[in-house]
């Protein structure tokens, strides 16, 4: 397991803020949207390595986020995954592993790598 020295473009691509737009897996296959659940959802890849989460511009989560290259466990394909390290014991939600990917330069896609994960949908916010 190689971890990067941050040269990568597409980890440079992740750094800023990122509204979510959808999620859909996990085990019932649903699809999910801010709308039908109630609340926002943003969240923030800092420069300094800090990954923070807001639900209805509340903070939520906070955590130290850094990125290897792993075989993913959706189609085997060698990804970029960003992993997650709590700050402080028990800071917020536990987070599994997630592999990126990009639809340009603004869509956000993070996959959990766990059978039945879930796939989030993040577009940039400027």
């Amino acid at each position: 397991k190689k971890v990067s020295n941050g040269t990568d473009p597409d980890q440079k691509k992740i750094i800023g803020k990122w509204q979510w737009l959808e999620r859909s897996g996990g085990f019932a296959g649903k699809t999910t949207t801010p709308v039908k659940e109630g609340y926002t959802e943003k969240i923030e890849f800092g420069k300094d390595g800090i990954y923070q989460k807001y639900k209805n511009d509340s903070l939520v989560d906070r955590k130290q986020f850094s990125f290897s290259r792993q075989t993913s466990i959706r189609n085997q394909q060698d990804v970029w995954v960003v992993s997650f390290t709590d700050i402080a014991p028990r800071s917020g939600e536990s987070s599994p592993r997630m592999s990126i990917s990009f639809q340009g330069n603004d869509t956000l896609m993070l996959y959990e790598e766990v059978h039945d994960g879930f796939e989030y949908l993040y577009v940039r916010l400027k």
